[in-house]
């Protein structure tokens, strides 16, 4: 039986059902600047960083990008019981990286150009993916400073989140928003947001301590309020993949005042819990402010 993340009894585990398997996650420690890789219910390695961590996102070629530390933006492969770190932009004038995503890759799965998230210079730019003479092939001026920035895999489009919990889905071919989303949509304090290839959305709100899923046109198709909250909402995070032919949703929650740390897994078609982790502080993980799996299964129309 699967003790989601964390180390502790599962709902599904208490009702007797039968547990869905998660692959491997990677946590964002929240307090110290390390990514943990978890597998099996244990922690297996730890990744240091000189600065704080910003965000993680794992990559086809089993490696991992790192936005955070003096080096802004790095990709990192774990080499047996080392790490090598294949590429940094620590000599690119980037500003303050919030987060970073793939948006290209070769024929092997490695990431060729990364779309990055300045809050210093509040925009959005497209740079190669690699160490020296790297060039910005592309930027767009943002109203507010940016949170967190994902690809969209049904249309190859940026959805950046903002500092005032709005939306923008950037075509950047034409420099031009063609959706957004905010408190005009009821939404409150979005924390996280992913794309599905089906051109579903996903939105994670801390106000309201939920999911939503919406169609292409932003209508409500389910909303799912997040059981077992032991305070108020802080930080949230979401992933998308696919086990034993269901297509599912890992939502990770930090707590405010550290009150603790939970993984939810989601139905993604109907929104229903399907299980969830307790509070890590009886378990042998570390607290974190952020979960996702170390598997790019989102690159993939399953």
């Amino acid at each position: 039986m699967l003790l989601l993340a964390l180390g502790l009894t599962t709902f599904s585990e208490a009702a007797g059902k039968a547990s869905i398997p998660l692959p491997s996650l990677l946590l964002c420690e929240s307090g110290k600047a390390a990514i943990a890789h978890v597998v099996h219910n244990q922690v297996d390695w730890t990744y240091d960083l000189d600065g704080p961590l910003k965000d993680v996102q794992p990559e086809p070629d089993d490696t991992f990008l790192v936005a955070g530390g003096t080096k802004q933006v790095s990709l990192v492969k774990r080499v047996w019981k080392s790490f090598r770190v294949i590429w940094d932009w620590g000599k690119v004038n980037t500003g303050t990286i919030e987060s970073a995503a793939a948006a290209d890759w070769d024929t092997n799965g490695h990431p060729t150009l990364v779309v990055a998230a300045d809050s210093k210079n509040p925009r959005l730019f497209l740079a190669e993916a690699r160490s020296n003479g790297v060039k910005i092939r592309w930027e767009y001026k943002l109203p507010v400073a940016p949170r967190l920035v994902h690809l969209c895999p049904d249309s190859g489009n940026f959805l950046v989140i903002l500092k005032d919990s709005t939306v923008k889905e950037i075509y950047f071919q034409e420099d031009k928003e063609v959706w957004s989303l905010g408190k005009a949509d009821g939404f409150k304090d979005i924390r996280d947001l992913v794309r599905d290839p089906w051109a579903r959305t996903y939105v994670a709100d801390a106000a309201k301590g939920s999911i939503t899923c919406l169609d292409p046109h932003k209508k409500t198709l389910w909303e799912t309020h997040l059981p077992l909250a032991p305070g108020a909402f802080q930080d949230m995070a979401l992933s998308l993949f696919r086990k034993h032919n269901k297509r599912l949703l890992l939502a990770s929650v930090h707590f405010a005042d550290n009150r603790g740390d939970v993984v939810y897994l989601l139905n993604t078609e109907t929104g229903k819990v399907l299980q969830w982790s307790d509070r890590t502080a009886k378990g042998p993980y570390p607290h974190f402010f952020k979960a996702t799996l170390n598997e790019a299964f989102y690159y993939q129309k399953q």
